[in-house]
């Protein structure tokens, strides 16, 4: 029997690379988010496909740029028949929540 590893996903909205301690920012007081950096995985050079959230959501959601997935403003919502990576976090095997937004 394998072993999956533990995914925890954060996503914060409107939040700087440097208003972590780790990346930085001497002020910031963050120890925890720091050890998640530490002992995670962080990707340090990520782009936003869109300056909107939602269709910037869409976009790492999907995989898919905001164009391809007609979720192009606030408002819209992500077409049915995209596939998420949540769905394929499920099919994996992997029970999913979300909190927030």
């Amino acid at each position: 029997m394998r072993s999956s590893p533990n995914v925890l996903w954060l996503c914060t909205d409107q939040q700087r690379f440097d208003t972590l301690r780790t990346f930085g920012n001497p002020h910031a007081r963050t120890p925890v988010l720091d050890q998640l950096v530490r002992e995670g995985t962080s990707f340090s050079n990520a782009f936003c496909q869109s300056p909107v959230c939602a269709p910037s959501r869409a976009s790492f959601l999907t995989g898919r740029y905001p164009r391809t997935t007609r979720c192009r403003q606030n408002g819209q919502t992500i077409p049915p028949e995209e596939l998420l990576v949540s769905n394929l976090f499920n099919q994996a095997g992997y029970r999913c929540g979300l909190a927030g937004k």
